[in-house]
């Protein structure tokens, strides 16, 4: 009986033990918060799907990302707002080019120390990538991508309308609406809602005309938007839905003027790289719809091309911070940018990466925007968060002629200046 005892006892003792470190090692691996867009209809959910699980496969037993599914860029905005004001920011903050740096600044990790500490790391960032990152000499964002947008246009309405090409200047771009619509086309996807994405590359397009609008659209947290330049382009936003958009564009979102380009109801939308994927799409688009795709740069020879926001971090912990890092230096990776080019088309941040599986279309890209004359950041990187907000309030406003193109700017103003 003693030795049944004593047996039983040291089963126990073997089995706690064994308990005991399985839970230890349970508990030693560290998790990565990370709140993502990329699911869904994100045209970034399969690469991203493919590099957290390749994370995780790497980092086992040490680190693990746990994904929160947040779809939608609106959505995502929102939510880190919320997430900022209650001091619950995730570990790791990806907002798709959005400016969040400078509404949480306060609560981000200032990044420069640990790229000092990893120069082969720091090496590999762009320097356009690194000033649209950097506030008052820190840096709180890793880039990834850059910004590189000019607009797509339908071949086949343009040859029907009798149109040639892209135009090179506003006066014929403006024509050409006209030649559209003579031919029954409606000429121009837009948008107000989530920002008015469609739409503001527009007006930020037209403000970069000349050397002042180019300097305006390169700079950081503008707060008056009051300038020659840009109420010229308020105007023409006005003309552009009161004539050549679709009814749905006012109070419509991205996704209406996308399925109306796609569906050739319009003929033009201004959009980046990113896009091509769907134009292959036959869930979006029609079979052999890529073929009648053209690129263009907007008039003036001006491209969306720079820097864009990254990975921001606002884990609180050494530890944390350490895992944290170690993700947001795996999802900016050499290797992880050249599949981000493949599977997604957005344009890598390391400008020294190539790849032969790309789509024709994303090198048309390429190529436009390395012979643009003016290039420009878009607005979502470079206004401050309030102002992007702003917008999608305004814009239906100024398409209903409830407002000029004045007061469109003064509220823009009136909003940068609460900062």
């Amino acid at each position: 009986m003693k030795f049944k005892k004593l047996f039983s006892t040291i089963l126990f003792a073997q089995f706690s033990i064994m308990l005991f470190s399985g839970c230890n090692q349970k508990s030693s691996v560290i998790e990565i918060n990370f709140p993502t867009m990329w699911v869904g209809v994100s045209q970034s959910t399969e690469y991203f799907k493919e590099r957290s699980e390749a994370f995780n496969k790497q980092y086992e037993g040490k680190y693990k990302v746990v994904v929160e599914e947040l779809p939608g860029d609106q959505a995502y905005v929102d939510k880190m707002k919320v997430l900022y004001s209650s001091d619950s920011l995730p570990d790791a903050i990806a907002a798709g080019g959005y400016n969040l740096i400078d509404l949480m600044k306060d609560k981000l990790v200032d990044l420069t120390p640990y790229l000092d500490k990893d120069p082969e790391w720091k090496a590999q960032l762009s320097k356009v990538g690194i000033d649209a990152n950097t506030r008052d000499g820190k840096l709180y964002g890793i880039p990834y991508s850059r910004q590189v947008i000019g607009y797509f246009y339908n071949k086949e309405l343009f040859q029907r309308a009798g149109i040639e090409g892209p135009a090179k200047t506003w006066d014929e771009f403006f024509a050409q609406c006209d030649k559209l619509l003579q031919a029954g086309i409606t000429p121009l996807s837009m948008d107000t809602a989530d920002s008015g994405w469609l739409t503001s590359l527009m007006l930020g397009a037209m403000t970069a005309s000349n050397d002042a609008g180019e300097k305006f659209m390169n700079t950081i947290n503008p707060k008056d938007y009051n300038t020659p330049e840009l109420l010229y382009a308020a105007e023409k936003i006005q003309e552009l839905f009161s004539k050549y958009t679709t009814q749905d564009a006012v109070g419509g979102k991205y996704e209406n003027g996308a399925s109306n380009f796609f569906n050739g109801k319009t003929a033009i939308i201004a959009n980046g790289p990113w896009m091509v994927s769907d134009f292959y799409n036959t869930e979006n688009a029609p079979e052999g719809f890529a073929d009648k795709v053209g690129t263009a740069l907007y008039p003036g020879e001006v491209m969306y091309n720079s820097g864009k926001i990254g990975y921001n971090i606002a884990a609180k912990t050494p530890e944390k911070i350490e895992a944290t890092l170690a993700f947001v230096k795996f999802m900016s990776s050499e290797e992880s940018q050249r599949l981000m080019l493949e599977k997604v088309g957005d344009i890598p941040d390391m400008e020294s990466i190539e790849s032969d599986k790309v789509k024709p279309l994303i090198n048309e890209i390429l190529a436009n925007a390395a012979s643009a004359k003016r290039s420009i950041n878009d607005f979502q990187s470079l206004w401050y968060a309030n102002v992007v907000d702003e917008i999608s309030v305004q814009y239906p406003l100024l398409a209903q002629k409830n407002i000029t193109s004045a007061e469109f700017l003064k509220a823009l103003s009136d909003a940068a200046n609460k900062n």
